[in-house]
Protein backbone atom coordinates (compact mmCIF):
# COMPACT_ATOMS: atom_id res chain seq x y z
CA UNK A 1 0.00 0.00 0.00
CA UNK A 2 1.37 3.55 -1.29
CA UNK A 3 1.23 6.14 1.02
CA UNK A 4 1.58 9.85 0.32
CA UNK A 5 3.37 12.01 2.27
CA UNK A 6 2.22 15.39 4.00
CA UNK A 7 4.59 17.74 1.45
CA UNK A 8 3.43 16.23 -1.89
CA UNK A 9 -0.13 16.78 -0.73
CA UNK A 10 0.91 20.05 -0.09
CA UNK A 11 2.38 20.31 -3.19
CA UNK A 12 -0.44 18.97 -5.32
CA UNK A 13 -2.71 21.40 -3.53
CA UNK A 14 -0.11 24.09 -4.48
CA UNK A 15 -0.13 23.26 -8.38
CA UNK A 16 -3.78 23.42 -8.84
CA UNK A 17 -4.18 26.76 -6.83
CA UNK A 18 -2.09 27.97 -9.25
CA UNK A 19 -3.50 26.83 -12.35
CA UNK A 20 -6.95 28.13 -10.91
CA UNK A 21 -5.47 31.29 -10.15
CA UNK A 22 -3.96 31.64 -13.61
CA UNK A 23 -7.06 30.90 -15.30
CA UNK A 24 -8.73 33.31 -13.55
CA UNK A 25 -6.37 35.88 -14.28
CA UNK A 26 -6.60 35.33 -17.67
CA UNK A 27 -10.21 35.45 -17.88
CA UNK A 28 -11.10 38.83 -16.15
CA UNK A 29 -7.87 40.43 -18.35
CA UNK A 30 -8.46 41.41 -21.52
CA UNK A 31 -5.93 40.14 -23.81
CA UNK A 32 -2.72 41.61 -24.84
CA UNK A 33 -3.51 43.67 -28.54
CA UNK A 34 0.18 43.90 -30.59
CA UNK A 35 -0.56 46.81 -32.40
CA UNK A 36 1.14 46.86 -35.42
CA UNK A 37 1.26 50.25 -37.40
CA UNK A 38 -0.99 50.12 -40.81
CA UNK A 39 0.44 50.95 -44.09
CA UNK A 40 -0.09 54.56 -45.25
CA UNK A 41 -2.13 54.12 -48.79
CA UNK A 42 -0.20 54.15 -51.30
CA UNK A 43 0.40 57.65 -53.45
CA UNK A 44 -1.93 58.48 -56.18
CA UNK A 45 -0.61 57.96 -59.85
CA UNK A 46 1.11 61.46 -60.77
CA UNK A 47 -1.30 61.59 -63.62
CA UNK A 48 -3.94 61.98 -61.03
CA UNK A 49 -2.60 64.47 -59.33
CA UNK A 50 -1.19 66.84 -62.33
CA UNK A 51 -5.05 66.55 -63.82
CA UNK A 52 -6.51 68.42 -60.07
CA UNK A 53 -4.65 71.19 -61.42
CA UNK A 54 -5.74 70.83 -64.76
CA UNK A 55 -7.20 73.85 -66.51
CA UNK A 56 -9.81 71.46 -68.38
CA UNK A 57 -13.24 71.28 -66.17
CA UNK A 58 -13.15 67.90 -67.30
CA UNK A 59 -10.08 66.96 -66.24
CA UNK A 60 -10.42 67.77 -62.79
CA UNK A 61 -13.82 66.33 -62.35
CA UNK A 62 -11.97 62.87 -64.05
CA UNK A 63 -9.26 63.28 -61.40
CA UNK A 64 -11.27 63.59 -58.36
CA UNK A 65 -13.37 60.78 -59.69
CA UNK A 66 -10.76 58.54 -59.52
CA UNK A 67 -9.73 59.65 -56.46
CA UNK A 68 -13.30 59.16 -55.03
CA UNK A 69 -13.32 55.72 -56.46
CA UNK A 70 -9.64 54.88 -54.78
CA UNK A 71 -11.49 56.02 -51.97
CA UNK A 72 -14.71 53.59 -52.03
CA UNK A 73 -11.67 50.82 -51.64
CA UNK A 74 -9.56 52.24 -48.92
CA UNK A 75 -11.10 54.26 -46.10
CA UNK A 76 -7.83 55.31 -45.05
CA UNK A 77 -8.38 57.81 -48.47
CA UNK A 78 -11.70 58.94 -47.89
CA UNK A 79 -11.15 62.08 -45.41
CA UNK A 80 -8.28 63.34 -47.99
CA UNK A 81 -10.96 62.31 -50.57
CA UNK A 82 -13.53 64.95 -49.22
CA UNK A 83 -10.48 67.82 -48.10
CA UNK A 84 -9.62 67.63 -51.87
CA UNK A 85 -12.66 68.32 -53.20
CA UNK A 86 -13.77 71.12 -50.85
CA UNK A 87 -10.48 72.68 -52.15
CA UNK A 88 -11.61 72.41 -55.28
CA UNK A 89 -14.44 74.80 -54.36
CA UNK A 90 -12.17 77.42 -53.64
CA UNK A 91 -11.44 78.03 -57.48
CA UNK A 92 -13.04 81.09 -59.31
CA UNK A 93 -13.89 79.54 -62.67
CA UNK A 94 -15.60 81.62 -65.11
CA UNK A 95 -19.10 79.66 -64.75
CA UNK A 96 -18.60 78.85 -60.62
CA UNK A 97 -22.02 78.08 -59.60
CA UNK A 98 -22.13 75.35 -62.16
CA UNK A 99 -18.54 74.03 -61.47
CA UNK A 100 -19.72 74.05 -57.75
CA UNK A 101 -22.88 71.99 -58.82
CA UNK A 102 -20.73 69.36 -60.54
CA UNK A 103 -18.25 68.77 -57.41
CA UNK A 104 -21.35 68.34 -55.00
CA UNK A 105 -22.66 65.45 -56.95
CA UNK A 106 -18.98 64.20 -56.58
CA UNK A 107 -19.28 64.74 -52.73
CA UNK A 108 -23.00 64.65 -51.75
CA UNK A 109 -23.21 60.18 -52.38
CA UNK A 110 -20.40 59.76 -49.59
CA UNK A 111 -22.48 61.59 -47.03
CA UNK A 112 -25.99 60.87 -47.34
CA UNK A 113 -27.00 58.22 -44.89
CA UNK A 114 -29.37 56.64 -46.99
CA UNK A 115 -26.43 56.46 -49.90
CA UNK A 116 -24.53 52.92 -50.60
CA UNK A 117 -21.31 54.67 -51.15
CA UNK A 118 -22.18 57.08 -47.75
CA UNK A 119 -18.35 57.71 -46.09
CA UNK A 120 -18.96 57.81 -41.87
CA UNK A 121 -17.33 60.40 -40.13
CA UNK A 122 -16.12 62.94 -42.61
CA UNK A 123 -15.69 66.20 -41.37
CA UNK A 124 -15.95 69.38 -43.81
CA UNK A 125 -14.05 72.60 -43.75
CA UNK A 126 -15.06 75.54 -46.33
CA UNK A 127 -13.51 78.76 -45.00
CA UNK A 128 -13.44 82.29 -46.57
CA UNK A 129 -15.04 81.04 -49.53
CA UNK A 130 -18.34 81.48 -51.46
CA UNK A 131 -20.82 78.68 -51.63
CA UNK A 132 -23.47 78.57 -53.94
CA UNK A 133 -26.96 76.63 -53.61
CA UNK A 134 -25.60 74.36 -51.22
CA UNK A 135 -28.04 70.94 -50.07
CA UNK A 136 -26.63 68.85 -47.34
CA UNK A 137 -30.71 67.58 -46.57
CA UNK A 138 -30.52 64.15 -44.74
CA UNK A 139 -26.37 63.83 -44.74
CA UNK A 140 -23.92 63.16 -41.60
CA UNK A 141 -21.13 64.36 -40.87
CA UNK A 142 -18.56 65.05 -38.27
CA UNK A 143 -16.78 68.10 -37.52
CA UNK A 144 -17.86 71.27 -40.18
CA UNK A 145 -16.30 74.58 -40.50
CA UNK A 146 -18.07 77.08 -42.29
CA UNK A 147 -16.38 80.13 -41.05
CA UNK A 148 -17.34 83.46 -42.97
CA UNK A 149 -18.63 81.83 -45.97
CA UNK A 150 -20.62 83.15 -47.96
CA UNK A 151 -23.83 80.88 -49.01
CA UNK A 152 -25.31 82.15 -52.10
CA UNK A 153 -28.76 80.90 -52.94
CA UNK A 154 -30.63 78.84 -50.25
CA UNK A 155 -29.31 76.75 -48.35
CA UNK A 156 -30.56 73.47 -46.85
CA UNK A 157 -28.93 71.83 -43.80
CA UNK A 158 -32.80 69.97 -43.02
CA UNK A 159 -31.87 67.05 -41.33
CA UNK A 160 -28.28 66.96 -41.40
CA UNK A 161 -26.62 65.01 -38.71
CA UNK A 162 -23.64 66.99 -36.82
CA UNK A 163 -22.04 64.43 -35.16
CA UNK A 164 -19.17 66.75 -34.06
CA UNK A 165 -18.87 70.44 -33.65
CA UNK A 166 -20.57 73.03 -36.11
CA UNK A 167 -18.76 76.17 -37.12
CA UNK A 168 -20.80 78.75 -39.28
CA UNK A 169 -18.99 81.78 -37.44
CA UNK A 170 -19.54 85.07 -39.25
CA UNK A 171 -21.21 83.11 -42.19
CA UNK A 172 -23.54 85.42 -44.35
CA UNK A 173 -26.82 83.68 -45.77
CA UNK A 174 -27.93 85.64 -48.34
CA UNK A 175 -31.35 83.97 -48.86
CA UNK A 176 -32.82 81.37 -47.03
CA UNK A 177 -30.90 78.98 -44.03
CA UNK A 178 -33.01 76.60 -43.31
CA UNK A 179 -31.62 73.46 -40.51
CA UNK A 180 -35.62 72.00 -40.00
CA UNK A 181 -35.03 68.63 -37.78
CA UNK A 182 -30.88 69.28 -37.72
CA UNK A 183 -29.24 68.02 -34.96
CA UNK A 184 -25.93 69.61 -33.53
CA UNK A 185 -25.17 66.54 -31.34
CA UNK A 186 -21.37 69.08 -30.03
CA UNK A 187 -23.05 72.08 -30.20
CA UNK A 188 -22.76 74.96 -32.78
CA UNK A 189 -21.36 78.63 -33.70
CA UNK A 190 -23.21 81.03 -35.28
CA UNK A 191 -21.22 84.01 -33.87
CA UNK A 192 -21.69 87.39 -35.93
CA UNK A 193 -23.78 85.45 -38.57
CA UNK A 194 -26.20 87.38 -40.69
CA UNK A 195 -29.28 85.95 -41.95
CA UNK A 196 -30.48 88.03 -44.79
CA UNK A 197 -33.41 85.45 -45.69
CA UNK A 198 -35.68 82.96 -43.76
CA UNK A 199 -33.78 81.26 -40.60
CA UNK A 200 -35.48 78.28 -40.17
CA UNK A 201 -34.34 75.68 -37.25
CA UNK A 202 -37.86 74.27 -36.24
CA UNK A 203 -37.48 70.95 -34.52
CA UNK A 204 -33.83 71.27 -34.42
CA UNK A 205 -31.96 70.08 -31.39
CA UNK A 206 -28.74 70.50 -29.80
CA UNK A 207 -26.53 68.00 -27.34
CA UNK A 208 -24.23 70.92 -26.18
CA UNK A 209 -24.01 74.60 -25.83
CA UNK A 210 -25.04 76.83 -28.95
CA UNK A 211 -24.08 80.27 -29.64
CA UNK A 212 -25.51 83.38 -31.56
CA UNK A 213 -23.88 86.11 -30.27
CA UNK A 214 -24.33 89.32 -32.19
CA UNK A 215 -25.95 87.54 -34.87
CA UNK A 216 -28.19 89.58 -37.55
CA UNK A 217 -31.78 88.00 -38.21
CA UNK A 218 -33.34 89.97 -41.18
CA UNK A 219 -36.71 87.90 -42.05
CA UNK A 220 -38.32 85.57 -40.46
CA UNK A 221 -36.71 83.83 -37.65
CA UNK A 222 -38.21 79.93 -37.05
CA UNK A 223 -36.88 78.21 -33.43
CA UNK A 224 -40.12 76.66 -32.96
CA UNK A 225 -40.00 73.15 -31.26
CA UNK A 226 -36.33 73.49 -30.97
CA UNK A 227 -35.15 71.25 -27.89
CA UNK A 228 -31.77 72.60 -26.93
CA UNK A 229 -29.93 70.48 -23.95
CA UNK A 230 -27.20 72.49 -22.58
CA UNK A 231 -27.26 76.65 -22.43
CA UNK A 232 -27.83 79.39 -25.61
CA UNK A 233 -27.12 82.21 -25.93
CA UNK A 234 -27.99 84.90 -28.45
CA UNK A 235 -26.28 88.33 -26.63
CA UNK A 236 -26.38 91.03 -28.62
CA UNK A 237 -28.44 89.60 -31.44
CA UNK A 238 -31.01 91.10 -33.18
CA UNK A 239 -34.31 90.32 -34.81
CA UNK A 240 -35.94 92.32 -37.46
CA UNK A 241 -38.65 90.66 -38.52
CA UNK A 242 -41.41 88.22 -37.22
CA UNK A 243 -39.73 85.67 -34.94
CA UNK A 244 -40.73 82.67 -32.83
CA UNK A 245 -39.65 80.25 -30.31
CA UNK A 246 -42.93 78.77 -29.36
CA UNK A 247 -42.59 75.28 -27.47
CA UNK A 248 -39.16 76.00 -27.49
CA UNK A 249 -37.57 73.95 -25.13
CA UNK A 250 -34.53 74.74 -23.43
CA UNK A 251 -32.94 72.39 -20.44
CA UNK A 252 -30.60 75.54 -19.46
CA UNK A 253 -30.14 78.97 -19.76
CA UNK A 254 -32.08 81.09 -22.43
CA UNK A 255 -29.77 84.16 -22.65
CA UNK A 256 -30.96 87.07 -24.59
CA UNK A 257 -28.57 89.98 -22.96
CA UNK A 258 -28.48 92.99 -24.96
CA UNK A 259 -30.66 91.37 -28.13
CA UNK A 260 -32.88 93.56 -30.29
CA UNK A 261 -36.55 92.88 -31.66
CA UNK A 262 -37.58 94.69 -34.13
CA UNK A 263 -40.20 92.64 -35.17
CA UNK A 264 -42.70 90.50 -33.83
CA UNK A 265 -41.51 88.06 -30.75
CA UNK A 266 -43.77 84.92 -29.42
CA UNK A 267 -42.24 82.95 -26.38
CA UNK A 268 -45.69 80.75 -26.44
CA UNK A 269 -45.13 77.37 -24.40
CA UNK A 270 -41.49 78.25 -24.68
CA UNK A 271 -39.70 76.59 -21.40
CA UNK A 272 -36.22 77.11 -19.79
CA UNK A 273 -34.28 77.01 -16.64
CA UNK A 274 -34.17 80.88 -16.98
CA UNK A 275 -34.77 83.20 -19.62
CA UNK A 276 -32.36 86.17 -19.29
CA UNK A 277 -32.90 89.78 -21.11
CA UNK A 278 -30.51 92.09 -19.25
CA UNK A 279 -30.48 94.46 -20.95
CA UNK A 280 -32.80 93.20 -23.99
CA UNK A 281 -34.73 96.01 -26.37
CA UNK A 282 -38.10 95.71 -28.17
CA UNK A 283 -39.26 98.16 -30.58
CA UNK A 284 -42.27 99.98 -29.90
CA UNK A 285 -42.82 102.52 -32.49
CA UNK A 286 -44.20 99.90 -35.06
CA UNK A 287 -47.25 97.42 -34.61
CA UNK A 288 -45.97 94.12 -33.74
CA UNK A 289 -47.41 91.47 -31.27
CA UNK A 290 -45.09 89.58 -28.95
CA UNK A 291 -45.51 87.07 -26.02
CA UNK A 292 -42.57 87.13 -23.29
CA UNK A 293 -42.20 84.53 -21.05
CA UNK A 294 -43.66 84.19 -17.82
CA UNK A 295 -42.27 86.83 -15.83
CA UNK A 296 -41.15 89.56 -18.22
CA UNK A 297 -42.69 92.66 -19.97
CA UNK A 298 -41.53 95.54 -22.15
CA UNK A 299 -40.91 98.72 -19.88
CA UNK A 300 -41.09 102.58 -20.37
CA UNK A 301 -40.49 103.32 -24.24
CA UNK A 302 -37.39 105.19 -24.42
CA UNK A 303 -35.93 107.37 -28.14
CA UNK A 304 -32.91 104.89 -29.16
CA UNK A 305 -32.26 106.00 -33.47
CA UNK A 306 -34.29 104.37 -35.25
CA UNK A 307 -37.51 104.94 -33.77
CA UNK A 308 -38.43 104.13 -29.82
CA UNK A 309 -37.31 101.05 -27.86
CA UNK A 310 -38.38 99.48 -24.30
CA UNK A 311 -35.97 97.22 -22.45
CA UNK A 312 -37.35 93.93 -21.80
CA UNK A 313 -37.42 93.60 -17.62
CA UNK A 314 -38.26 91.09 -15.37
CA UNK A 315 -41.86 91.64 -13.69
CA UNK A 316 -44.75 93.63 -14.61
CA UNK A 317 -44.79 97.05 -13.73
CA UNK A 318 -47.80 98.66 -12.62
Amino acid sequence: MSTVTPFAVLALIGAASGAVTAWLILRRSPPVRVLTPSAPPEPMEPEVTARLLADDHAARLAALARLAEAADADPARRQDCVEEIAAQFRYRWLDRPAWQAELWRLLLPHLRRDSPRCWPGMSLRFGHTVLHDVDLRGCEVLDVVFRSVRFVGDAHFDGVVFAGLASFEEACFARHACFRGARFGVGADFENATFTGSAEFTRASAGRAMWFDEARFSARTDFSEVVFADDVSFAGAGFAGRTTFRGARFASDAFFGGARFGGHADFTGATAEEFRFPRARARTDIHAVRHWPAGWTPGPPQPLKPGQWAEVVSGKLG
